[in-house]
């Protein structure tokens, strides 16, 4: 104990290694140094297991010894190649104490809320404002507060039946669309249906029309045919005729005049 002082700087030997830190024996002293794990580097060390070993060789610091023969030992100041002081001064380490002292002791305060004005108001009486600010109706009618479970509820049903209502007038406005659509739809087809039935007969009666002429022009033509044969026949027989005639003007001829 009597060899272990202050800024101290010493090669020791890690002793064991525990969640909070890492005991390390101390060269001269029965007792062993303890390097906290915030103690071990600049940079925040979770698992000491992960940077130390047990048996390993590392420079170390006395930054404390306490009544009770406890020696606090540091790594971050002392260069480990080396062993030099990187915190002659002890600058550091005063800084990093403040540090956990003014994390331990902040607590946050309550807030308050007084009046600001130390007056009473003419229109309703009570403390703190003046009468230029005060919500009183001139009618001295006075009005209580709602409790915030029954503002909530009322506002949200409201909602709901506007946003029912709103649905509902949807609703009606798809409705009359389809159903204009569909008049509209059945008025065409009946349309396009008489359209179609008109054609049918046009094109019926003009078949009639052609029928009555092609039959007439028939009937025309064969009353030409007949009356042309009839013609015919006549014809041939007054050749007939004529030619008998002159077969007999020929017998005639010869039974007057044998000699010729």
């Amino acid at each position: 104990m009597v060899n272990c002082k202050l800024n101290q700087i010493f090669l020791g030997e890690v002793a064991s290694i525990q969640n909070y830190g890492a005991f390390v024996r101390i060269p001269g002293c029965a007792s062993q140094g303890l390097i906290h794990k915030s103690q071990v580097s600049s940079a925040h060390v979770e698992n000491v297991a992960e940077v130390l070993q047990r048996g390993e060789r590392v420079w170390c610091k006395v930054i404390s010894v306490g009544d009770d023969g406890k020696v606090g030992l540091s790594m971050k100041y002392v260069n480990q190649g080396n062993g030099t002081d990187l915190d002659p001064n002890g600058v550091d380490l005063q800084r990093d104490i403040q540090k956990k002292k003014t994390i331990g002791k902040y607590e946050r305060k309550a807030i308050h809320l007084e009046a600001v004005l130390n007056t009473t108001c003419t229109k309703c009486g009570t403390v703190g404002h003046l009468s230029n600010d005060c919500f009183m109706s001139p009618d001295g009618k006075k009005y209580e507060l709602i409790p915030e479970n029954e503002e909530v509820v009322p506002l949200q049903s409201e909602e709901n039946e506007k946003e029912k209502k709103h649905k509902q007038k949807k609703l009606k406005k798809k409705r009359k669309a389809k159903k204009h659509k569909q008049n509209t739809d059945d008025s065409g087809s009946d349309e396009k249906e008489v359209i179609k039935k008109k054609k049918k007969k046009h094109s019926k009666d003009q078949k009639k029309k052609k029928k009555r002429k092609y039959d007439s022009s028939f009937s025309d033509e064969s009353s030409d045919d007949s009356s042309s044969s009839h013609d015919v026949k006549a014809h041939k027989q007054k050749q007939f005729e004529s030619s008998e005639k002159r077969a007999k003007k020929c017998k005639h001829s010869k039974s007057k005049y044998p000699d010729r």
